[in-house]
């Protein structure tokens, strides 16, 4: 693979006595391999000498090659200055001769581009014309058009170029990281490694705003780079990376700077989740965590998600939470926040939305919340915050005189849940099921009792009606609420009476 030091070739370098930039002259070279390729085989391949003799050959296709690629003003002079004539023809002749083999077909490159990149990478190198049809249907439009299509070595050196230059002045970790991975993966070629350190370097506070950035500047310094420097051999590019590495990082020793660019994206990352109001980038930095084999700041983790979940819109983003919510990461306190986010919108969750959002949600109040409220039986000073969160979900009037009664007012609005319009309208065979995997302890004792009486009468997968729900909830106690004014007291039957009749039900 040769290393990125070699010299490259400028597009726009004035390096002939007639001032026509380099780049117009090999874009005459380009249409000299149009018409010399337009009905060759593939392995057929034009050559220097072909090249050379075109100029003396064909002179007025040659006229019609400048008249496309020059200024009016150099068209003119070609007419009117014999001098500059012969000039652009020894710059055009000099240049050819420059140029190294395989030489390509600009025609057939053109005619790969929409299908080359359904091959590997390895198979197209085999094949000069497929190579460089990968490589120009993977770049910018804006720099694609008017690309010179001359020579394979010359292609992957301007392409490297302006990939190169772009990494020396872009503000995206996530586009420095990708210019790298192109110069290696799509030209076979070693980057100047020093240019991709010493942007990094320059980006990395930034990084601590966006999870993508993050991993790409873990991926880019302790992936790509640490990955380029134990393939290569010792050369005077491989010294200048190193002698970067040492000035940025402390140490050139390659394992030490792999644990170096490790702890530094982890730092950004516990930066990052420790100002976030994002949800959303909670779950990218736990991939990135486990993209690298390390196990995020579990406590600070757990304090940013409680925090996160306690004001997220469950209506809008339940499905997300419990979907991709891991509790195991959670401690105690962070789920005495969780816990009452989650429970406290459950209607507002499953109202109107497909039945698998009532299955998630008794998944998480069986096997995160139940195990919570009755592990904080034993743990009483824990639970005046988990009653306040709560009741920041369902109103701060509210009143719950205990765990207890909590617990069971909870409970409740899990069986509204089940028995809910949409439950009773597509599943209400499944209704009776639903409520028995609900904990016993948690309903009150007259519930468990109409509920144990519905199913020795009617069966367990017998249909439930709006009649069997109001029933049931009737044996609830009323809600306790403290109003600044006196109001009506309504039932609980009445009340869901009226939304059942509202639903047609």
């Amino acid at each position: 693979m040769p290393f990125a030091g070699e010299v490259r070739i400028s597009q726009n370098q004035d390096n002939n006595d007639s001032g026509v930039s380099r780049k117009a002259l090999l874009s005459v070279v380009n249409h000299m391999l149009d018409d010399l390729c337009r009905d060759r085989e593939p392995e057929d391949r034009p050559s220097k000498d072909e090249l050379l003799q075109y100029l003396s050959s064909r002179a007025g296709k040659l006229n019609l090659f400048f008249m496309r690629q020059l200024s009016p003003e150099q068209v003119a002079r070609i007419r009117r200055e014999p001098v500059f004539q012969k000039n652009l023809l020894s710059g055009l002749r000099k240049l050819i001769i420059e140029i190294k083999p395989p030489m390509l077909n600009p025609l057939r490159v053109q005619r790969l581009s929409a299908t080359a990149m359904e091959y590997s990478a390895g198979e197209v190198r085999k094949d000069p014309d497929l190579w460089a049809a990968r490589v120009v249907a993977q770049l910018p439009a804006e720099f694609k058009q008017n690309l010179p299509l001359v020579a394979m070595r010359l292609l992957l050196d301007t392409v490297r170029g302006y990939f190169e230059s772009t990494a020396d002045v872009t503000g995206s970790l996530q586009d420095l990281d990708q210019a790298y991975g192109f110069i290696e993966r799509e030209l076979n070629i070693t980057p100047r490694i020093e240019i991709f350190v010493r942007r990094a370097y320059d980006l990395a506070p930034m990084a601590a705003r966006d999870a993508g950035a993050i991993t790409a500047l873990y991926r880019l310094l302790a992936g790509r780079v640490v990955s380029t420097l134990r393939r290569l051999p010792a050369s005077p590019g491989k010294d200048v990376a190193l002698g970067v590495l040492k000035e940025l990082a402390g140490t050139f020793d390659l394992d030490a700077l792999e644990s170096t660019f490790k702890k530094m994206a982890m730092t950004l990352a516990d930066e990052m989740m420790k100002d976030t109001k994002s949800y959303e980038d909670i779950l990218e930095l736990r991939f990135f965590f486990n993209q690298i084999g390390e196990r995020s700041n579990r406590k600070l983790l757990s304090k940013k998600t409680g925090e996160l979940v306690r004001e997220m819109d469950m209506r809008s983003k339940g499905y997300r939470l419990l979907t991709s919510l891991d509790t195991s990461e959670l401690e105690q306190d962070s789920l005495i926040k969780v816990v009452p986010g989650v429970l406290g919108k459950v209607e507002a969750f499953v109202m109107e939305e497909p039945l698998v959002y009532l299955d998630l949600l008794m998944n998480f109040y069986l096997k995160t919340a139940a195990p919570l409220l009755r592990e904080l039986k034993n743990k009483p000073d824990k639970v005046p915050r988990l009653i306040q969160n709560f009741k920041r979900q369902v109103g701060l009037l509210n009143i719950y005189r205990d765990l207890e009664h909590l617990v069971q007012t909870i409970q409740r609005k899990m069986v509204l849940t089940i028995c809910g319009p949409k439950m009773l309208a597509q599943a209400p065979e499944k209704i009776l099921g639903y409520l028995t995997r609900l904990p016993p302890e948690f309903y009150p004792p007259k519930v468990m009792q109409a509920l144990r009486t519905m199913i020795r009468e009617k069966g367990l997968k017998s249909r439930f009606t709006t009649g069997d729900a109001l029933k049931l909830l009737s044996f609830y106690p009323p809600a306790e609420e403290e109003e600044e004014k006196p109001v009506e007291a309504r039932s609980v039957k009445g009340f869901f009476a009226g939304e059942y009749e509202k639903r047609g039900l």
